[in-house]
């Protein structure tokens, strides 16, 4: 079949992004250890997008939404007309128009409850403050007092002689 005798729906969209993506369900975030899995995934990978499902009665995570609160995270975008996919489990289907394209579209917007997709980001003022520990524990490294340094030197061995000094005063007070 040649391209000109190809045809699509003109609904269907004609480009495609190369994207990773984190499914997440409500029911995934019960405790606050949980949250802090998704906080720190957030952090890890930033060039990634985590998506967040609830039903539309039910609306966003109360654990989520205190995060947003307190400004650990962000709502960015939510969009709904959501619904699950009948043969894939945590796959998540779009149907917006009113004259679906395929007939199990019909089908599954009849028989299934409507869900709402939250976009969500870290906030850069979180991600700062991470960064910002991550770097000072870090430099907090417990310090070598021992003055013998095994670096290239005189035999393999040298002395460090400021830490030598130090070391010596500290035994010449006990």
């Amino acid at each position: 079949m040649s391209q000109k005798e190809m045809r699509f729906p003109e609904e269907l969209a004609t480009d495609v992004k190369p994207s990773q993506f984190y499914v997440i369900e409500n029911s995934d975030i019960a405790t606050e250890a949980d949250l802090n899995r998704l906080i720190e995934l957030m952090f890890l990978f930033p060039e990634r997008d985590f998506f967040l499902y609830g039903l539309k009665e039910q609306g966003a995570n109360h654990l989520v939404l205190s995060a947003e609160h307190h400004g650990v995270l962000r709502i960015e975008r939510w969009e709904t007309q959501y619904y699950p996919h009948p043969k894939y489990k945590r796959d998540w289907i779009r149907i917006d128009k009113p004259n679906p394209i395929w007939d199990w579209e019909k089908i599954v917007r009849e028989t299934s409850p409507e869900f709402i997709r939250f976009t969500l980001k870290l906030t850069e003022r979180w991600r700062r403050k991470t960064e910002l520990q991550e770097a000072l524990s870090e430099s907090k490294k417990p310090e070598d007092k021992s003055p013998l340094v095994l670096k290239p030197s005189f035999y393999g061995v040298g002395i460090d002689l400021p830490k030598a000094w130090r070391w010596l005063k500290e035994k010449w007070k006990k």
